[in-house]
């Protein structure tokens, strides 16, 4: 048998959103009726049938929590609102693509209604003058009827090459059939010779080797000083060079002490 009384349900594993902790009789508050099911079931267990504001029923046991799809509603409400943003931005962009669509047929329409009432009106009044625009009257200079045939640039050049080559073909025919013929030089720059290279020019030596040379030459002076020094100490020293004379005005000893870049600005 099936009692359903008024009985406040002894479950403690309530649902937050359904019991939240107290009883009220309230009409939009939760109300929970207690359910004997043991008579369907065969046993002794209770459960609780709550009401959740008028939008759905849930089930809860002693043992566990089940709920029906309508306690998920309310989670559910930010993916729905995202999911109707989105709906509603597509609807958008096809009411745009519909929109600029129409608005091309319109001035497609347009042009030809004005063409026909062009043609309309040439029609019925042919004593009016034609209207002409003044650069319906010139021509192209290089596409005009009488105009010569022009090549594009890569005939051309293929056409040159290709004459080219004949020219020559036939220069080497006639020196082979014709030996008698002596040897024509048409390039005055085959009798020149190069100054630097001529047999009779003398050897130049390379960059490096001058820098080599110059070197070795600097070391041997300055060890002859050094050798004529040492044998000939009775030789008073000369000094050719006048800036040996002179000295720096800031490192000399009656100058100030002076502190460094590093010392000034720490302190």
């Amino acid at each position: 048998m099936r009692n359903i009384g008024t009985d406040s349900s002894t479950c403690a594993n309530v649902n937050k959103n359904v019991a939240s902790g107290r009883k009220t009789n309230d009409v939009d508050a939760i109300t929970a009726t207690n359910v004997d099911v043991s008579a369907g079931t065969g046993g002794e267990e209770s459960a609780v049938l709550v009401n959740v504001g008028g939008r759905g029923d849930a089930i809860v046991f002693s043992d566990e929590v089940e709920s029906v799809p309508s306690l998920d509603e309310e989670s559910d409400d930010d993916d729905d609102e995202d999911s109707w943003n989105s709906e509603s931005e597509d609807e958008e962009e096809d009411v745009d693509e519909e929109f600029d669509e129409l608005f091309a047929e319109r001035l497609r329409i347009l042009a030809d209604c004005r063409a026909l009432k062009n043609l309309a009106e040439a029609f019925l009044h042919p004593e009016q003058p034609v209207k002409a625009i003044p650069t319906t009257f010139g021509r192209n200079y290089f596409d005009r009827p009488s105009a010569p045939a022009v090549m594009d640039d890569e005939d051309a050049d293929e056409e040159a090459e290709i004459l080219e080559d004949v020219e020559n073909l036939k220069k080497a025919a006639r020196a082979y059939l014709h030996p008698e013929v002596g040897v024509r030089v048409e390039d005055t720059t085959l009798f020149g010779r190069n100054y630097f290279e001529r047999p009779s020019a003398p050897e130049v030596e390379t960059f490096e080797e001058a820098e080599e040379r110059a070197k070795i030459l600097a070391e041997a002076a300055a060890l002859k000083q050094l050798a004529s020094d040492y044998m000939h100490p009775e030789v008073g020293v000369k000094t050719t060079d006048p800036t040996l004379f002179g000295r720096n005005y800031f490192n000399r000893y009656s100058a100030p002490e002076t502190e460094e870049d590093e010392f000034a600005d720490e302190r």
